[in-house]
């Protein structure tokens, strides 16, 4: 129900840029171009969630983030994956990542709404504003949906520095210096344990049980290997 209630205030702002571009198309055109402007309005909607996924993957590339894009969310929040290229710093690098889809969708948004007030074909262009904004709006807030936190709820915790993003950022810590070339085995192993402690449902725990099987596995230590291999697969199968 939360999701609905929450999805339908996204789209109410939507759906009144789209009805004041079909009264502005009308009053320059006629009835018949509303029909056209509708309809460009909704083949919008996948354009504008490959822009947003392209957001993040251009604010990645400028932290030094790799992104590896998922499904784009036509008429949900999005989601990628997200590989530091080098170590340090991930707090700010993370935000910027997270924010850069928002940052797409906000000035796709602007032009469109702009293109409002434009005469002629220009006034076309304002179908950019409906699919723009609704999609800013549903990333935008602070949710959790089945698919994962929003781009927001990332970014806030991350700034408010929670439990579970120190152990995201030490997960993305560890995986910066292997991209930078270090050796899994050769990192100290308390860099893997001091961390907070969270729910063991979590992607950042999970994902965290995973780099401590691979760093005794790459160390030889076959039996903390093997120890927690059995938990990862263990939460694994709980989920």
């Amino acid at each position: 129900m939360k999701g609905v209630l929450t999805t339908a205030a996204c789209a109410l702002p939507a759906l009144a840029l789209a009805a004041a571009g079909c009264y502005c198309i009308y009053i320059s055109f006629g009835w018949v171009h509303i029909l056209i402007y509708l309809l460009a309005c909704l083949l919008f909607f996948p354009v504008a969630a490959l822009l947003h996924e392209a957001g993040h993957l251009v604010f990645g590339g400028i932290s030094g983030m790799r992104v590896k894009l998922g499904r784009p969310g036509v008429f949900a929040p999005s989601s990628c994956t997200v590989m530091p290229r080098r170590s340090g710093k991930m707090r700010r690098r993370f935000i910027v990542t997270a924010l850069g889809g928002l940052a797409v969708n906000l000035l796709t948004a602007a032009v469109g709404m702009g293109l409002l007030f434009a005469d002629g074909a220009a006034l076309y262009f304002s179908f950019l504003a409906p699919a723009s904004f609704y999609l800013f709006m549903i990333n935008v807030l602070p949710a959790e949906y089945a698919g994962g936190g929003t781009d927001m709820l990332l970014a806030m915790r991350a700034a408010k520095n929670t439990a579970e993003w120190q152990v995201l950022a030490r997960v993305l810590d560890i995986q910066g210096m292997v991209a930078e070339g270090r050796v899994l085995a050769d990192i100290d192993e308390d860099y893997f344990f001091s961390v907070p402690q969270i729910a063991e449902d979590e992607s950042a725990f999970i994902m965290l049980v995973s780099l401590r099987a691979d760093y005794y596995a790459a160390r030889g230590d076959e039996e903390n290997a093997k120890k927690w291999g059995d938990r990862l697969e263990s939460i694994n199968s709980d989920i």
